[in-house]
């Protein structure tokens, strides 16, 4: 059996499910869908929470595959956008991926003093941070540090001429490269 709501209407309200004072609660036990089959710009899908309350608009999931929650855009991009915060949670990995040749990933900050980009993989003395590059680039416009707590290597493995490792401080002025150690061995 169904219940069949139909509209032949052309309106933004060809149907329209008003609750003025409550809620609306809607219950399914098989494979649901929610769907605008738009055939020209601007024929948006809308889910919102309006009123500058402390309330949430809330997608939750109690399935068990890897796509219990799936966000597809298949030709079109994702934005999201936050006044504030975003916190991402996982019990387990995080993966981000591209798949195109062009594509690349940007982490940006803005911020201005203080620490602004922060990774923090130190949850042990063994917790490993891990950068494979075709080539690394790190340019700094202020004062750089690398400490290290055990045995640190800085190695260039070279297999052909030329393959030079360069320290060097640049710029005329009153400065010094110091290679200092307090080691207490011969």
């Amino acid at each position: 059996s169904s219940l069949i709501l139909s509209s032949a209407g052309t309106g933004t309200d060809a149907i329209k499910v008003n609750a003025t004072a409550g809620g609306i609660d809607v219950d399914a036990v098989k494979a649901s869908s929610i769907r605008v089959t738009s055939d020209t710009d601007g024929e948006d899908l809308t889910l919102s929470v309006t009123g500058a309350t402390d309330s949430s608009l809330i997608l939750s999931s109690a399935g068990t595959g890897t796509d219990a929650v799936k966000i597809h855009a298949s030709a079109g991009s994702i934005d999201i956008d936050s006044a504030d915060n975003i916190t991402i949670d996982a019990a387990d990995e995080i993966t981000l991926t591209t798949t195109s040749a062009d594509g690349h990933i940007s982490l940006v900050s803005a911020h201005t003093a203080g620490v602004a980009f922060h990774i923090d993989a130190n949850a042990h003395a063994s917790s490993e941070v891990q950068i494979d590059a075709g080539i690394l680039d790190i340019d700094v416009t202020g004062a750089f540090t690398l400490d290290g707590a055990a045995a640190s290597t800085i190695k260039v493995t070279s297999d052909t001429d030329a393959e030079d490792l360069t320290i060097s401080l640049a710029g005329a002025t009153d400065s010094s490269l110091i290679l200092e150690s307090a080691g207490t061995g011969t």
